[in-house]
């Protein structure tokens, strides 16, 4: 799926950080896991774990699937 949002230039986020706030908030209320937020913004798993931080949101959620992520690259 693909969404267009027009923000306010006084705003201060660029295109980005707009779409990590997002991801961000998504991954938080449970709806995208690990692996999809890593896909949509291009990052490794170490690098989407560091943007959490940033965002002020938990890494780890008790998600089946990213558990098995986990699992299957904890050496990335």
């Amino acid at each position: 799926m693909q969404v267009t949002i027009d923000l306010p230039d006084d705003v201060g986020l660029d295109e980005h950080e707009a779409k990590e706030r997002v991801v961000a908030l998504l991954y938080e209320a449970g709806t995208l896991s690990e692996r999809q937020g890593c896909e949509v913004l291009g990052l490794s798993r170490r690098a989407f774990q560091r943007m959490l931080s940033e965002h002020d949101v938990a890494y780890m959620n008790s998600d089946p699937e990213d558990i098995q992520y986990e699992l299957r690259h904890r050496r990335e």
